[in-house]
């Protein structure tokens, strides 16, 4: 889900970015160049192993078909990925990518790790004797660097913007069509249009608890007839593609990614579409809209410090619409935001500092360090 990915704001996958794409040499420490196979009794308690963690990340995903991840579920998530890559990893280093189909397939699913999804990749497609093998290798290559914070190599990878499947994006994107058929893999415009025909359609957002006020810090940027109207699917089709699109611009930015364009640009873009929607739409809460829209029409308020009027209003308006937890959780990262611009402590203690001589975060001013941890709790921080 795109939105747990982005709610990171660039720490581990930043980090690991910063080492770039793994070369000859650490692959071949990563997972053995010379495929062995498995004794047989190691073969059983694999495929144990791997059905366990296989109904373990069912559990945990099951509930968040709906509705985004908790803070204690992204870190059991976690926790359960960075075992199962290093379970795995340990295998393909001692026995390289396996010949037997039925572990490559749940070697494909559970695998987690960027630098280790990169390089079982390049095995797998050294391997691979059919379409299907590359096709594997393709999407596990580009899970690794999409992992790593890097643009993907062959298109696999793509989500969903109004209505439409949208690749992520793509390195050398005018030869990817190059690449693809090197591999036999279809054009990248037949698989987007498979993908987005296979797409259900789209369910109709509860609608608001109660109406919404225009409160005095908002009167400059909406009205009450405008943040009190449904929205229709094609409006929502509208924003979910606009939406998508800054947030992919502003997370390239803020990443450093290759051939991203200047922060104050695109933060000024974003800024300026904030302020449109507010006029002509109002926000886009998950009542209103869906948990993706939310979710990415604040990140984008969360950066828009150069209007902090803004903000303020957008900050009231979450208040008012609110209905998740992802938004109590936008609520108290836009709070933070919003008092230390009107320089104020902040409650949530959302925002940090670094010292990178001691590598170190730290919260930056707090309003009450000894219950801080009380009120994070009661939002899901």
């Amino acid at each position: 889900m795109t939105l747990t990915l982005l709610c990171g704001l660039g720490s581990a996958l930043a980090q690991a970015g910063l080492n770039g794409i793994p070369d000859a040499a650490e692959c071949a420490a990563l997972v053995a160049p010379v495929s062995r196979p498995l004794p047989p009794a190691l073969v059983k308690a694999v495929q144990a192993t791997t059905v366990a963690y296989n109904l373990q990340n069912e559990r945990l995903f099951r509930p968040l078909t709906k509705r985004p991840p908790t803070a204690e579920e992204l870190g059991e998530i976690e926790r359960l990925s960075q075992e199962t890559s290093a379970y795995l990893g340990r295998l393909l280093a001692a026995y390289g990518w396996p010949a037997d189909p039925a572990l490559r397939g749940s070697f494909v699913g559970l695998l987690g790790d960027g630098r280790l999804q990169y390089c079982a990749g390049q095995a797998a497609l050294a391997a691979a004797t059919s379409p299907d093998g590359r096709t594997v290798a393709a999407s596990l290559i580009d899970r690794g660097l999409n992992r790593l914070d890097l643009r993907q190599r062959y298109g696999t990878l793509y989500t969903f913007r109004g209505g439409r499947a949208v690749p992520l994006p793509i390195e050398d994107e005018t030869n990817v069509e190059a690449r693809r058929a090197e591999l036999e893999l279809p054009p990248l415009a037949k698989t987007l249009a498979q993908a987005q025909a296979n797409l259900p359609a789209r369910t109709p957002p509860p609608g608001l608890k109660r109406p919404v006020t225009v409160n005095l810090v908002c009167q400059p940027f909406t009205t009450k007839a405008v943040l009190n109207m449904p929205l229709t699917g094609a409006q929502l089709d509208r924003l979910d593609d606009e939406a998508g699109h800054l947030v992919e611009q502003d997370q390239a930015s803020r990443l450093g990614q290759s051939g991203a364009r200047d922060l104050r640009v695109v933060d000024a873009e974003s800024t300026a579409w904030l302020q449109t929607t507010l006029r002509q739409f109002g926000w886009p809460s998950t009542n209103r809209a869906d948990a993706e829209l939310a979710f990415n029409a604040w990140l984008l308020a969360q950066h828009a410090d150069a209007k902090t009027a803004l903000q303020a209003c957008i900050l009231d308006l979450i208040v008012q619409q609110k209905s998740t937890q992802s938004e109590d959780r936008n609520f108290a990262y836009l709070t933070d935001r919003v008092r230390l611009a009107q320089n104020l402590p902040q409650l949530y203690g959302t925002q940090v500092q670094y010292d990178s001589v001691w590598r170190k975060a730290s919260p930056r001013m707090l309003e009450d360090p000894a219950h801080v941890n009380e009120l994070r709790v009661s939002l899901s921080v």
